[in-house]
């Protein structure tokens, strides 16, 4: 088992993450996992020694079992938050992800072994007016795609 880009202790948690926006027939891709209270785009963490690209390519193989055609970077995001007293400190890849032309897309429940650890994903595809409306973290990402910004590289430092 190959170790992630993660570290913890008591008060602080560091992380890298690389996230997948997959766009098919003007529809976007969220799920949600388990019984989370919002949704979020698939990835996952970044193994030592793997870069960003191929460690989307290899969660969103994963997670969904799609084959990435293409994929372009488009945000680095760090994030800075606290949950639960802990303070997080992430940063996240994220890509505009292509996938093969006949993905149906089509609202699905999957079952996923993430490290023999099993997780339930509900997994939408929503168009842009449903997305305005839903849960979407984090928000930055949601405004990004709502705006149609994919076409060029930014940096977000999101502190909450």
């Amino acid at each position: 088992m190959e170790l992630e880009v993660k570290f913890k202790t008591e008060k602080y948690n560091y992380y890298n993450r690389a996230v997948g926006v997959i766009r098919q027939h003007n529809k976007f891709l969220i799920m949600k996992v388990d019984n989370s209270q919002y949704y979020h785009l698939p990835g996952g963490h970044i193994e030592i020694g793997e870069d960003s690209l191929s460690a989307v390519k290899r969660e969103i193989k994963e997670e969904l079992d799609f084959d990435c055609i293409k994929a372009n970077l488009f945000c680095i995001q760090e994030n800075f938050y606290e949950k639960k007293g802990v303070a997080h400190h992430g940063v996240e890849y994220y890509y505009l992800i292509e996938i093969e032309e006949n993905v149906e897309t089509i609202n699905k429940e999957i079952e996923e072994n993430d490290r023999g650890v099993a997780k339930h994903l509900s997994v939408r595809w929503v168009d842009l007016q449903e997305l305005k409306e839903t849960d979407l973290r984090p928000k930055t990402l949601k405004e990004s795609i709502i705006n149609t910004a994919l076409d060029s590289l930014v940096h977000i430092i999101q502190r909450d």
